[in-house]
């Protein structure tokens, strides 16, 4: 059941990543630099970023029940599994509560939508040094290795994120490529832990 979970959570975050590359090459006003990745939530992308909404609530969803169910004795699997629960819960919450257009005024909605993306890209990060220990010490080596590099990736991406929104000159030209290294790298993390739960309990 584990390796049925595992697979179908791969299957999951590379269609997630198949659809978040097409949200940038589909015609959209939109550009890298200067929008947030939650902008194409508004306007012509709408259906598409609603279909990538989805499948990572499903992403996180599926693979919460395959940690469970597979690494029972993992004494980080209680904490890990409410964890990948909640970003399930999150993206599933992120529809009901688009982001205010940039340069626009903030409203209540976009403030809550603030929040909630704080809260996903908080969670994700925060995990990845559970599995990484996890990976290092039960293998594969390379993956643990793979992980360990994208974490890192990850942390300096949400550390330049961070920065530029407190120096306001700076988001221009910075967020929208921070942004997006960070969410690129916790999406190809997540899935080499699916990968790892493939091999290691398979």
């Amino acid at each position: 059941m584990t390796t049925v979970l595992a697979i179908a959570a791969l299957v999951l975050g590379l269609a997630r990543l198949g659809v978040f590359i097409a949200l940038h090459v589909v015609p959209s006003g939109y550009t890298i630099v200067g929008h947030a990745v939650s902008d194409y939530a508004v306007g012509p992308t709408r259906r598409l970023s609603s279909t990538m909404t989805w499948l990572t609530a499903a992403f996180w969803a599926v693979l919460a029940v395959a940690v469970a169910f597979g690494l029972p004795h993992w004494r980080d699997v209680t904490g890990v599994t409410i964890a990948l629960a909640a970003l399930a819960l999150i993206f599933i919450a992120l529809p009901l509560v688009p982001t205010d257009i940039e340069g626009e005024k903030l409203t209540t909605i976009g403030r809550l939508h603030y929040l909630l993306a704080i809260a996903w890209f908080a969670i994700s990060y925060a995990c990845m040094g559970n599995f990484t220990r996890l990976f290092t010490q039960s293998g594969p080596a390379w993956l643990a290795s793979t992980l360990s590099v994208i974490a890192y990736i990850a942390l300096v991406s949400l550390v330049v994120s961070v920065i530029v929104l407190i120096i306001k000159k700076l988001r221009p030209k910075v967020f929208g490529i921070s942004e997006r290294i960070f969410i690129l790298s916790v999406n190809l993390f997540y899935i080499g832990v699916a990968i790892g739960l493939v091999i290691t309990v398979a």
